[in-house]
């Protein structure tokens, strides 16, 4: 009985939800005509008798409630009003919470502080268009049909084996006749070769239209997964602001169908963005229309497919994030400096940091530093990104990207100690053979030189004359895979080197050998025995020959840990002439918004001798700084630039001790007093204006800064 009884709660889950789907669909357009309240009312009068089919009383009591009012407006034959119209969606909230509390729920929303893995849900029943099972079953049907010709086909063949095998046991009868007896062997066995060839493109086929059909059973739309957030987002906000606060979800791309647990695992994030939203957007009545914004809080849930790319963005107009506070609780925890000047999109960044809440007591909605990071982690999870923004004029944007697909990866195929292994494509910036000559030591540690075209914004840049290049760390894949004391694998004299890049840092790490780019299906490899953090994924490119798909943030998590290098040695040291020390001329940082300018202080600087790097303004030059592997000997900035201006960069190095010690020369158009004053004060070592550049000037304070 309790297997019957969960059978029909399944099939009664899927059927309430698509009647208050309809019905939140009449009330939203305003239930202008009688079609629409007798529609509302037919729905809710088979909610009840669904309700009382499985036992749910409570649930059945609600919709009757809701079913006499609605009588009473049919017999008088007028329309809802707006009381009548909240009263509907009060009775959808209801029976959403309802059901979420109910056993064999689906899903429903977690506390603030339960564990994801603590959402109920039931995944042995799911809800599959009559029209897609039909699809499906005549896919089945097809590849059964060329499974029967099959049979026959082996039939043929059995049967020319027999012919055969009598010829053998009665040689008198290829005596009689060879030619004929030849020629007439030979037709059979034409004719069992033609119709392989035409079954095999039927099986093709065959198989082809059963994956798609199969892909698309496992397709669900938003709406399934995030519908019932808006019954939620109400009962948060009143549980946060009182019983008259009000919210307005407003729900875009609801009909857009991606894999069913790519967008199920997405719903707690946007569970915690919704109730971050309320919590910490929420104004009273009274500010919201001194503001002039509507007196409810309005949020919104938009869906958006773009080529392999699934977007979720929860936006809201509320008060929208405080940044002072934010950066208090970042110089707090110790995630940034207390002086250095940060910009909305670095602070914001910070907020999905473990632990990291800017609300100074917890309570049961907020405050534990929970909701933000279990977001981040779960882009993390799904290979994707979450990134905040403020909203204009007011309020809050957080948008969530991820991949379509969680099973298929593309990956770069690599040899290593005799197994495959997977390199996701997305963080691989450079594939390499770097001759062993040309590797570079620096305090012990070897490096490769990465090229760069010269389109003015390159980290680094060789002499005059040379192209720009850069240089990354070079360790050995293996040392992480299996052998901590693995020598670079050296082939016909050179490495192979896959350059990848996270979170803006990047590695070469040495293989043995590339072989292909491929798009693989990847399953989970928890129960291979592996290093589960390491190896999260296993794929097969034939049957016997598993690829093991590496996770790039662990791998450089093990990367720092081991100190970012170490000495260099050589799987086959007596094959070429040893690694010798290169010495570099002094690095100068060049840092300009203006193309033009970086490329004439550039060709000075490299005429007189000097290595430059370049950036594009303060932001990009103080990540520079903190995350090259080359010191930089001195900054050459203007001072008007985006983002982060030059007395903000200035500021920013002198907070940082390991950057305070580098000279700074500000090189601007601006030359009022107050300006070279604040420039001097904050630390420059000079100040040289545009309007009286004289190269001569800068390369004898650059050379009197070293």
């Amino acid at each position: 009985m309790d297997t019957l009884r969960d059978e029909l709660l399944a099939v009664f889950d899927a059927e309430y939800r698509d009647h208050l789907r309809a019905i939140r669909g009449i009330v939203a357009a305003g239930c202008a005509d009688a079609r629409g309240l007798a529609e509302i009312f037919r729905r809710v009068h088979s909610l009840k008798g669904a309700a009382r089919a499985v036992e749910l009383p409570v649930v059945e009591g609600v919709a009757h409630a809701l079913e006499n009012r609605l009588s009473a407006l049919l017999a008088a034959r007028a329309l809802p009003d707006e009381a009548d119209l909240k009263a509907i969606t009060d009775t959808l909230d209801e029976v959403d919470l309802l059901m979420a509390a109910a056993p064999g729920a689906v899903a429903h929303a977690p506390d603030e502080g339960t564990p994801a893995a603590t959402v109920v849900e039931n995944p042995a029943y799911v809800q599959v268009p009559v029209a897609r099972l039909d699809a499906l079953a005549a896919a089945v049907h097809d590849l059964m049909s060329v499974a029967e010709r099959h049979e026959r086909l082996w039939a043929q063949v059995m049967d020319l084996l027999d012919d055969s095998r009598a010829v053998m046991h009665a040689p008198e009868r290829m005596r009689a006749d060879p030619v004929a007896e030849f020629a007439r062997m030979t037709r059979r066995l034409m004719t069992v070769g033609r119709e392989r060839e035409l079954m095999s493109g039927q099986i093709d086929r065959a198989l082809l239209r059963l994956g798609e059909e199969v892909h698309a059973v496992t397709l669900v739309p938003a709406e399934s997964v995030f519908g019932s957030l808006a019954a939620m987002a109400r009962r948060i906000a009143r549980e946060h602001g009182g019983p008259d606060a009000g919210v307005d979800v407003h729900m875009h791309g609801m009909e857009v169908q991606t894999e069913r647990r790519v967008m199920q695992a997405l719903r707690d994030p946007v569970v915690h963005l919704v109730r971050n939203a309320i919590v910490h957007g929420y104004e009273s009545r009274a500010r919201r229309l001194k503001e002039g914004k509507s007196e409810r809080l309005n949020i919104t849930i938009a869906v958006t497919l773009t080529g392999v790319r699934l977007q979720v963005v929860v936006s809201d107009d509320g008060r929208g994030p405080d940044l002072q506070a934010i950066a208090a609780r970042a110089a707090g925890q110790g995630l940034v400096h207390a002086d250095a000047p940060l910009d909305a999109r670095q602070l914001l960044a910070r907020v999905f940091e473990p632990g990291f809440s800017t609300r100074g007591q917890a309570d049961t909605l907020a405050g534990r530093g929970v909701g933000l990071s279990v977001v981040a982690e779960a882009a993390r999870a799904l290979h994707g990104t979450v990134r905040m923004e403020q909203r204009q004029p007011a309020g809050t944007t957080v948008t969530l990207t991820v991949p379509v697909s969680q099973r298929q990866r593309t990956v770069l195929l690599v040899e290593n100690a005799g197994q495959s292994l997977g390199l996701p494509g997305r963080v691989i910036r450079h594939l390499l053979r770097v001759r062993r000559d040309g590797i570079r030591l620096l305090n012990g540690a070897p490096f490769a030189v990465v090229p760069h075209p010269n389109d003015g914004a390159s980290p680094a840049a060789a002499p005059a004359g040379k192209p720009a290049e850069d240089l990354v760390p070079l360790v050995p894949l293996r040392a992480f895979v299996g052998d901590e004391d693995a020598p670079l694998p050296v082939r016909d004299g050179a490495v192979s080197v896959v350059v990848m890049e996270v979170d803006g840092v990047r590695c070469g790490f040495a293989v043995e050998r590339m072989v292909d780019v491929r798009t693989l299906l990847v399953s989970d490899a928890t129960a291979v025995g592996l290093d589960s953090e390491l190896v999260p994924g296993i794929a097969w490119q034939r049957e016997d020959q598993p690829v093991f798909i590496l996770s790039p943030d662990r791998l450089f998590a093990r990367w720092r840990l081991r100190g970012n290098g170490g000495g260099v040695c050589f799987s086959d040291v007596d094959e070429a002439a040893p690694v010798v020390p290169v010495r570099h001329a002094p690095l100068v940082m060049v840092v300009d918004d203006s193309i033009t300018t970086r490329t004439l202080q550039k060709t000075i600087l490299q005429s007189h001798g000097y290595d430059v790097c370049l950036a594009v303004d303060g932001e990009e030059a103080l990540a520079m700084l903190q995350q090259s592997s080359r010191h930089v000997d001195v900054v050459v900035t203007d001072v008007e630039m985006p983002r982060m201006d030059g007395f903000a960069l200035l500021a920013a190095m002198r907070a940082d001790p390991h950057l305070s010690g580098i000279p700074v020369v500000l090189m601007t158009s601006r030359d009022e007093g107050d300006d070279v004053r604040r420039g001097m004060e904050g630390g420059a070592r000079a100040y040289l204006t545009k309007q009286k550049f004289d190269q001569g000037e800068l390369i004898d304070t650059i050379r009197g800064l070293l």
